[in-house]
C-alpha cells in the first residue's frame, strides 16, 4: 500500500518512480505452454538437463577418419582410404576401423573410433575409395558432446522477457511448459464531458478519446491485460462509480481530471477511496500525475493531453506493469546521443522531448533532431518520435552537439 502523505512540493521523477516501485509486489506466477510464452517474463531458472549436444557429431559434410591415418596427405600425394559405411543424422553408425573413412553428414554422430572430419571440399572420390588431399588436424570439424551446454548449467535466468530464441533453447532443453509472471489486470478509464469514443464523430466542442486506445495498446505492449471501463463524466458521482468498479484490478490507470480545476474530480475521489502519494512531479510533459492506491490496486492518474499521457505512462505505469510480472529490467534502456540542434526548456522541470534519431556521418553517437512542436497536445511529433530526450531539471538551453541521454521508443 502507498501510505505517504501528500506533499505540495514538486518531486523529482526518479524519487516518484522509486517510491512507487518500492510498493509494487510481484504477482504469483503461472505455467503456460511453450507456444504461449513469447514475450512473457520468465519466473524460473532454465537449466540444461543433459549435455547439449548429447553426442559427438560432425560440423561438416565430409568423411570421418582418424587423423593419424591422413597425417601425410597433400594435394600432390593424397591418402587413399576405403569408404566403409555412412553416418547420417538420426541414426547410429557402426564403429570406425583404422585405415578407413566413413561418409558423414552435418549433425550426424561421430562413429566410435573416428576423431576427425575431413571436409568434402578437401577430398575427391573414386568409387568406393576417397582421396584425402589435406592433412586435417586432429578433432577438426568435430562438435564434442556438451560443447554448447553442460548438464546442470544455468541457461536462462528468471526476470528475462522471453524471445523466440529463448523459446527454441527451452524446447532444445526438453521444456514444453514454462513458469512465467502473471499478466497484471489493468483497468483503464478516461474522464471528460467533451470525450466521445473512437469511431464516433465528435460534435461541436467534443473530442475523440484517443488516450484510451493508446493506453490499452501500451498496456498490452508492457505485458498487461487491459480492460477499458469507459468514459466518466465530469461529476463526482460518475468518477466515483467508475473508480470503484476498477478497484478489483492490479493497476488502475485514468487519464484526465487529475488537476485542480472545477470539474476535475479524480484526485478527490481517489483520496476518498484510497491514498495519494504524489501528484506534483517536476517534469514536462506530464505535470500533474497522480500516484496512489485504490484499496488494494495501485492507482496512476495521468494527464489528459495525449503526449503527457503517453510520457507519464512510459515513466510510471509501464515500470509497474513490468515489475508485477517479475521483470529484472523494468525501465527501458537509455542511450547516449548528441543533439543536432540547439534546444530549450523551462528551468526546474525534467523535460522529455520528442526526437528523431539519425546515424552520425562520422560513425559516432546518433544525432537527435526535434520531432516537431513539443506542445503536449501535438500528436504529429509524438508519432514521428523514436526516442525521448531526457533533459535535466536545471538545464534551460541545450546547445547543438551536447551529449544527452535518450530513451529509445522503437
Amino acid at each position: 500500500m502507498l501510505t505517504h502523505a501528500v506533499s505540495t512540493d514538486l518531486e523529482s521523477v526518479a524519487s516518484a518512480q522509486r517510491r512507487l516501485l518500492e510498493q509494487v509486489g510481484v504477482l504469483a506466477p503461472e505455467t503456460v505452454a511453450l507456444n504461449e510464452a513469447l514475450g512473457r517474463i520468465l519466473a524460473e531458472t532454465i537449466s540444461a538437463q543433459t549435455d547439449l549436444p548429447g553426442f559427438d557429431n560432425s560440423a561438416m559434410d565430409g568423411y570421418a577418419v582418424r587423423a593419424a591415418d591422413i597425417a601425410t596427405a597433400s594435394s600432390a600425394a593424397p591418402v587413399r582410404l576405403p569408404i566403409v559405411g555412412e553416418s547420417r543424422a538420426g541414426a547410429l553408425p557402426t564403429a570406425h576401423a583404422a585405415g578407413t573413412a566413413m561418409r558423414i553428414m552435418t549433425g550426424a554422430p561421430m562413429p566410435q573410433g573416428a576423431d576427425t572430419v575431413v571436409r568434402q571440399e578437401d577430398t575427391s572420390r573414386d568409387r568406393d575409395t576417397v582421396l584425402v588431399e589435406v592433412a586435417t588436424p586432429l578433432a577438426t570439424s568435430v562438435r564434442p558432446r556438451g560443447a554448447d551446454m553442460r548438464a546442470g548449467a544455468t541457461v536462462i535466468e528468471p526476470g528475462r522477457q522471453l524471445t523466440s530464441i529463448d523459446i527454441g533453447v527451452a524446447a532444445a532443453l526438453g521444456h514444453d511448459r514454462l513458469l512465467v509472471g502473471a499478466r497484471p489486470r489493468v483497468a483503464l478509464l478516461a474522464t471528460g464531458d467533451e470525450l466521445v469514443p473512437a469511431g464516433t464523430p465528435p460534435g461541436p466542442a467534443q473530442l475523440v478519446d484517443s488516450n484510451s486506445p493508446m493506453l490499452a495498446a501500451a498496456v498490452r505492449e508492457a505485458g498487461g491485460v487491459p480492460t477499458f471501463l469507459g468514459i466518466a463524466r465530469d461529476s463526482k458521482e460518475s468518477v466515483r462509480a467508475m473508480l470503484e468498479a476498477a478497484t478489483s484490478s492490479d493497476l488502475v490507470v485514468s487519464s484526465a481530471g487529475v488537476s485542480v480545476g472545477d470539474h476535475d474530480w479524480v484526485r478527490e475521489v481517489a483520496r476518498e477511496l484510497g491514498t495519494i502519494s504524489t501528484w506534483r512531479v517536476a517534469m514536462r510533459p506530464g505535470k500533474p500525475v497522480l500516484i496512489g492506491t485504490l484499496r488494494d490496486a495501485i492507482f496512476i492518474g495521468l494527464p489528459g493531453n495525449p503526449v503527457s499521457s503517453s510520457v507519464t505512462f512510459e515513466l510510471f505505469a509501464r515500470p509497474v506493469i513490468r515489475k508485477m510480472q517479475g521483470a529484472r529490467k523494468v525501465h527501458r534502456r537509455r542511450i547516449l546521443v548528441r543533439t543536432g540542434e540547439e534546444m530549450s526548456k523551462p528551468a526546474g522541470l525534467e523535460t522529455y522531448s520528442r526526437a528523431v534519431l539519425r546515424d552520425s556521418p562520422d560513425g559516432g553517437l546518433p544525432r537527435a533532431q526535434s520531432a516537431g512542436d513539443q506542445g503536449s497536445s501535438m500528436l504529429h511529433s509524438l508519432t514521428r518520435a523514436d526516442c525521448l530526450l531526457v533533459f535535466a531539471a536545471e538545464l534551460e538551453v541545450i546547445e547543438a552537439g551536447t551529449i544527452i541521454e535518450a530513451i529509445p521508443l522503437r
